[in-house]
């Protein structure tokens, strides 16, 4: 990645959020929200940029980052392709989001391409363990008429409604493999010292082939059992990088697949990262058939254990 934006001067921006000039800026109007989340998973979510082209695909086509940290991040978008308009040129955003982790607030500006000058500021309050309300304000740093205020305010809130809806089925998704993994890692910790494989059953073959794929949930793990290209293939069903559900993911002709989540691509014969940005998928489980049903060998320690917290 780049270092350096050609029409933003990143190196005079402060990565901190400047509380004392927001009064100095349009309030627009707001769009509240309860979400059934807890607050780690929301903040997660804001730093995460990684994901805005892949779970939010019709508001963003591809994204570039030029910084990140627990402070926040700068990027370049590019829109999604309008269907029709293939070869015509999208139009890029330098964004930049900038996070107190303390307050549980972030702000982000749209500095750069369409929509350039509108803030996007956002406090998030616990309410329960997993259960949060937000609070999303939107600001233009340059004077609105007040008869497109409307306008621009119902698109916004628009936007971040459909935004929050495609991000809450990520921080659901997210929290249960990270409570899946916390029972598999203590079943796998507590089966220290055994050596016998386990064998799991799957289903009648005949039918798994018929539609492609099934997933089955072992003491250690999750895995998903494919046919592909005339042959069974088994995988964890959880991405190393963030423990995304590869097991909804779709194979390619070239036996690849790709997270949801994040776009990261795995070759499901030798497992291998092809980013080279992640851990190897497992693919250690093996499958076979016996009377027309297929099973599951899983050594007890035979798959290595991945960081949750992400690559």
């Amino acid at each position: 990645m780049t270092n350096k934006d050609h029409t933003v001067d990143w190196s005079a921006r402060s990565k901190r959020i400047d509380y004392a000039r927001v009064s100095s800026l349009q309030l627009l109007g707001n769009y509240t929200r309860s979400l059934p989340i807890s607050i780690e998973r929301m903040l997660e979510n804001a730093l995460d940029w990684e994901h805005l082209p892949h779970v939010h695909a019709s508001s963003f086509g591809a994204i570039e980052c030029i910084d990140s940290g627990r402070w926040g991040w700068r990027a370049r978008t590019a829109q999604p392709t309008v269907p029709g308009a293939e070869g015509v040129s999208a139009h890029n955003q330098s964004l930049e989001l900038l996070v107190d982790l303390q307050a549980h607030y972030w702000a982000t500006a749209i500095l750069v391409g369409p929509a350039a000058g509108i803030e996007i500021h956002t406090q998030a309050t616990p309410v329960a363990e997993h259960e949060i309300a937000i609070d999303v304000r939107f600001y233009s740093v340059q004077p609105v008429d007040a008869v497109h205020v409307p306008l621009y305010l119902d698109a916004l809130r628009m936007q971040y409604a459909l935004l929050y809806d495609e991000d809450l089925l990520l921080m659901q998704g997210r929290q249960r493999a990270l409570d899946n993994h916390s029972r598999w890692s203590g079943n796998e910790a507590a089966s220290i010292g055994a050596s016998e494989p386990l064998e799991i059953f799957v289903g009648e073959a005949g039918s798994i082939a018929a539609t492609g794929r099934m997933s089955v949930d072992t003491p250690t793990g999750r895995y998903c059992v494919r046919r592909h290209a005339g042959t069974w293939l088994v995988h964890s069903a959880m991405c190393p990088h963030m423990l995304g559900p590869l097991d909804e993911a779709t194979v390619d002709a070239q036996g690849v697949i790709t997270c949801p989540w994040h776009g990261y691509r795995f070759d499901l014969f030798s497992g291998k990262s092809l980013q080279g940005r992640c851990p190897s998928l497992d693919t250690t489980a093996l499958v076979f058939e016996r009377d027309g049903n297929l099973f599951l060998r899983i050594h007890p320690h035979s798959h290595s254990r991945r960081d949750s917290s992400g690559c």
